[in-house]
This record gives C-alpha cells, sequence and structure tokens, in this order.
C-alpha cells in the first residue's frame, strides 16, 4: 500500500515538471512572437513539446510499477534539469536568429547593401563622381547634395547619413526628414562636404537613406552623430536605429522598414 502511494506522489511531480514546463514553452513562443520570430521559434517549440512529453509518459510507466521506483526521483532530477536547459537553449537559439535578422551580426558590408531596398537618386551625382559644387573644398561651395528617394509605406520620417568609406566611415552628413526629395543646398541636418587630402587619391562617398517607423530608440548624446571624425558603417548605423526599444532584453528591433544607399567618387587636390 505505502509503495502505491509512493507511485501515486512520484506520478503527481512528473506531471507537475511536465505542467511547469508547458507554461515555460508557451512563455517561450509568446515572447520570441511579440518580437517576430514566429517561424523559428515554431520549430524549436514543437521540438520541446515533445521533448517534454517523457514527463507523463514517465508518470503512468512508474504509476504501474509494483515496486517503489527509488530511482525515479534522480530520473525525474535530471529530467527537470535537462528540461529547463532545453528551455534556455531555445531562448539562446531564438535570439541568437533574431540578432542576426535584425543587426549587423555575421555580415558584411556588402551583404547589407546587396540587401537594400529603396531607389536612392541624386542630381549632384555625375556618373560615378560627386559634383564639386557638394565638397569643402576652394573649388566647391560646401552644399549638400540633391537627394531623392522613394517614399515607404509605413515610414514616418527619414534618417540620411553620408559617409567617406574610404576614410574609415568618416562622417559628413547627418539629417532627419519627413520629404522624400532635396534640392542642393537644402541641408535640414548638419553637413560637412568632402575635403579628400591631397595625393590621397578618389575617395568613395556614400549616402544612406533609412525608412524609419518612428523616432530611434536610441539617441546619440547629442543630437547628431560625432562629425570630421571615422563612425559607423552603414550596416552599424542601421542597426543602431532599428531599436525600436531599447528598454528590452533583447531589445527590440524593427524601426528600419527599408533603406538604400548612392555612391560616387570624389578626389581633390585643393586640400593639403
Amino acid at each position: 500500500m505505502k509503495k502505491h502511494i509512493f507511485n501515486n506522489k512520484i506520478c503527481y511531480l512528473y506531471v507537475a515538471a511536465y505542467l511547469l514546463l508547458i507554461v515555460l514553452d508557451i512563455l517561450y513562443f509568446t515572447k520570441w512572437i511579440g518580437y517576430g520570430e514566429t517561424d523559428s521559434a515554431m520549430v524549436l517549440f514543437i521540438i520541446l513539446m515533445i521533448f517534454h512529453l517523457v514527463f507523463p509518459v514517465l508518470a503512468i510507466v512508474f504509476r504501474k510499477r509494483e515496486k517503489s521506483p527509488a530511482g525515479s526521483v534522480i530520473i525525474l532530477i535530471v529530467l527537470v534539469l535537462l528540461g529547463l536547459y532545453s528551455v534556455m537553449t531555445a531562448h539562446t537559439m531564438t535570439e541568437y536568429v533574431y540578432k542576426s535578422k535584425n543587426g549587423n551580426y555575421d555580415k558584411t558590408i556588402e551583404y547589407f547593401k546587396d540587401r537594400a531596398t529603396l531607389n536612392v537618386s541624386s542630381e549632384s551625382l555625375s556618373g560615378e563622381r560627386w559634383d564639386i559644387s557638394i565638397t569643402n573644398t576652394s573649388g566647391g561651395e560646401n552644399l549638400s547634395p540633391q537627394l531623392s528617394f522613394d517614399p515607404v509605406e509605413g515610414a514616418s520620417y527619414y534618417v540620411i547619413y553620408m559617409v567617406d568609406e574610404s576614410a574609415g566611415n568618416w562622417v559628413h552628413w547627418y539629417a532627419e526628414v519627413s520629404e522624400t526629395s532635396l534640392d542642393e543646398g537644402e541641408n535640414p541636418g548638419q553637413y560637412i562636404g568632402p575635403y579628400p587630402t591631397k595625393g590621397s587619391g578618389d575617395h568613395l562617398y556614400t549616402i544612406y537613406v533609412y525608412a524609419m517607423a518612428g523616432e530611434p530608440g536610441a539617441r546619440f548624446d547629442g543630437k547628431y552623430p560625432v562629425f570630421d571624425e571615422t563612425w559607423f558603417a552603414g550596416d552599424m548605423l542601421w542597426t543602431y536605429l532599428n531599436i525600436l526599444d531599447g528598454n528590452k532584453s533583447p531589445v527590440m528591433y524593427g524601426n528600419v522598414i527599408g533603406y538604400g544607399y548612392i555612391s560616387g567618387k570624389y578626389g581633390d587636390g585643393s586640400v593639403d
């Protein structure tokens, strides 16, 4: 009789452990649905649910045993630890996939550029070369380039970012606008035209445009990024701007809903 009671208690413990893990599985899946990772989370959720079925199965087995399952408690502890580890591992794997999709993790700048969806054009670009009027040289006028780009549905405004990719992403322009076309010299942000050092040859100047669903979830210390210094590459700034809510763990991405770029060269020997 005592053995039967013991078996029943073991059975209840297995069922309780199963219910606990089911709750953790559901919490895992619910969390990552909120982050937009339904597809990747669904696969692991199904695997977790199947794996955790071992608890009710063993509960039935131990309940029918005539002898007191002395080792069943040890088995239960081991399985619970494995179950908790499996849920933690699922979270870690899904977070890695999530960060890889929404950040510049495991990506190159070429990978980032190849997936641009926004068409960007400029009348200040003649062929592959920027006009001298946009430069901060003795022959230039330091005018921000003319810029046009496609409107993106759902975008409340756009971030413009110009860097010298040949000089470690030296910052030349940062602006936040709501319109999709700017005349030459119409600079709503901060702009310092190209001024390549004499003898350094052609530099590649790239303008990135990011379509934003809302204001950046993370801000710079000042209104603009650091100018006249090397700073973020286009893909790294995308990761930064893509933060929708920085208070969550991990951060909530999804603020950049489209991006594009345009590149041109300029080399001027008038600056020493």
